[in-house]
């Protein structure tokens, strides 16, 4: 017997908080992720190539890979992006959320304690200050990432592996076994360093901008935000952070595939977006060779990089992030809001804004 609509709603209602939150934010992460699939694949492309990226070029090389590979293959990894984002975003909202009503529930009991000594204390602010969000960004992103890092390495070395001639696609658990079998359980973490680093910051920013423009236009207007204003908010965040991070993501990409593919020349996947030039030979050659059972460390590779281009070399591809980086972002934040809000129990409708901004502990009783 199948659920109705209303009928499947109410009985996820009935879940832990944190499972709805897991599942809203799961959902989100899956739609923003499959919006922007096709840039991400051509991006990943750029960063681990010699070639120079030109955003003019973005629509050539889509074309490329549709006219040799098949539309399809612009959403190449997209399978394994999934297995990877859902338990990613969820775990990353998940967290962020819970962090979010523990400081909350601190800072009501503090303001609850002082009252009983001093009744003239003055309501605090509501919400997270900006050291609280970005701490507890931090936390969601690093958390996530150390879950589910296996996935985003197996997605990125199936977006760069070109299929050939009637050969079959490797398949997602070919990619993570043949992972474990080069270098144990260190090959399911390679590139993982710099991912850390990268994510800390990254996480940290976004979560932060986000809470702080929604928190300023809900203290400004007395109101919840408006979904627009959650697309701006969010889009914001994301052009933000991701430009900060970047460096650390062309680094992790490229420990992530160096050794799989080579990174020019008619056998590299790399190859859809043209022929660079390198700076030191030497450097490119170096990293052609790679042994992918001794891939090397974050130093080296940052070493041969900058050899290879140069600083620019670093932000390559980050005009295209500039793009799909909000668009992602707005949508994510969007949809899990959406999807949370949807799923929220009376208690929890209770706490939002705008049943609060007149008294701090709740909406305010009447008398009859």
């Amino acid at each position: 017997m199948e659920l109705k609509p209303s009928t499947l709603t109410e009985e996820l209602i009935k879940l832990p908080k944190e499972i709805r939150n897991l599942l809203a934010g799961g959902m989100a992460g899956m739609v923003a992720k499959s919006v922007v699939a096709p840039f991400d694949r051509i991006k990943i492309l750029y960063q681990i190539s010699s070639a120079e990226f030109h955003i003019q070029n973005v629509p050539k090389v889509a074309l490329k890979i549709y006219r040799t590979e098949g539309l399809q293959a612009l959403w190449k990894g997209n399978t394994a992006t999934m297995i990877r984002v859902f338990p990613y975003s969820g775990i990353q909202f998940m967290i962020f959320d819970r962090c979010k009503t523990f400081l909350l529930r601190e800072q009501e009991m503090e303001y609850i304690q002082l009252k009983s000594i001093d009744p003239t204390t003055p309501k605090p602010t509501w919400g997270l200050t900006p050291m609280q969000s970005l701490m507890s960004g931090m936390l969601a992103g690093a958390s996530s990432v150390c879950v589910t890092y296996p996935l985003d390495l197996t997605r990125a070395q199936l977006a760069v592996l070109r299929r050939k001639n009637d050969a079959p696609n490797q398949r997602f658990y070919q990619v993570i076994a043949k992972n474990y079998t080069n270098r144990g359980l260190p090959g399911l973490f390679r590139g993982i360093t710099p991912t850390m680093m990268g994510i800390l910051p990254y996480s940290g920013i976004a979560y932060a901008v986000n809470e702080q423009t929604k928190r300023r236009i809900q203290n400004m207007t007395g109101r919840d935000v408006t979904t627009v204003e959650r697309m701006v908010c969010g889009g914001l965040s994301g052009l933000i952070a991701q430009t900060i991070a970047y460096p650390l993501e062309v680094t992790r990409r490229r420990m992530q595939t160096i050794g799989i593919v080579p990174t020019s020349g008619t056998d590299a996947a790399v190859d859809s977006v043209g022929k660079g030039s390198s700076r030191a030979g030497a450097a490119e050659a170096a990293i052609r060779t790679v042994h992918p059972t001794k891939p090397p460390s974050m130093a080296a590779i940052v070493k041969e990089l900058y050899a290879e281009q140069g600083i620019p070399g670093f932000f390559k591809g980050v005009t295209l992030n500039w793009f799909k980086g909000p668009i992602a972002f707005a949508i994510s934040f969007t949809v899990f809001d959406s999807i949370q809000s949807t799923l929220s129990t009376e208690s929890e409708r209770k706490m939002r804004l705008p049943k609060r901004r007149n008294s701090f502990l709740g909406p305010r009783k009447t008398t009859t």
